[in-house]
């Protein structure tokens, strides 16, 4: 059920990213409930390990100000939604394996804007991504990481 719920999530959210650039906060708020739902009804995840991965997203959204937004704020507060879902291992994996992707990307989108230093990339699609690889993992056998 978690997992239909992120995909979801990330899906919804990736055109907003995308198109706008922002994320709807509507979004974020229905994705948190139901990820605060699924931690009372599912018992299998440790609420310290969830308040910790919320955590993670609470740390990015201090560098998002810090930083005056180099770092979206949406995605900050996606990463901290994010955890409601994973627990803090996966999180940290999640944002690992997506930032991972993202500097990728970033190194070839630099090579074709001649360089130029200010650009600005979707997060949401790696998260996507990211998400998806760690399901396939699963699948075949591993834990998420």
């Amino acid at each position: 059920m978690e997992q239909i719920g992120l995909v979801l999530f990330y899906g919804i959210t990736v055109f907003d990213d995308i198109r706008t650039k922002q994320v709807r906060t509507v979004e974020l708020i229905i994705f948190a409930s139901i990820g605060v739902i699924l931690n009372v009804v599912n018992k299998d995840m440790n609420f310290l390990s969830a308040l910790s991965a919320v955590a993670i997203g609470a740390i990015l959204a201090i560098i998002s100000t810090l930083t005056k937004g180099k770092l979206g704020m949406g995605d900050a507060l996606i990463i901290a939604v994010s955890g409601l879902y994973l627990g803090f291992k996966n999180t940290l994996a999640l944002v690992w394996l997506s930032s991972l992707m993202a500097a990728g990307y970033g190194l070839l989108a630099l090579r074709k804007y001649d360089n130029k230093r200010n650009i600005e990339l979707p997060f949401v699609p790696f998260l996507l991504l990211a998400y998806m690889l760690m399901l396939i993992r699963q699948h075949m056998g591993g834990l998420l990481f």
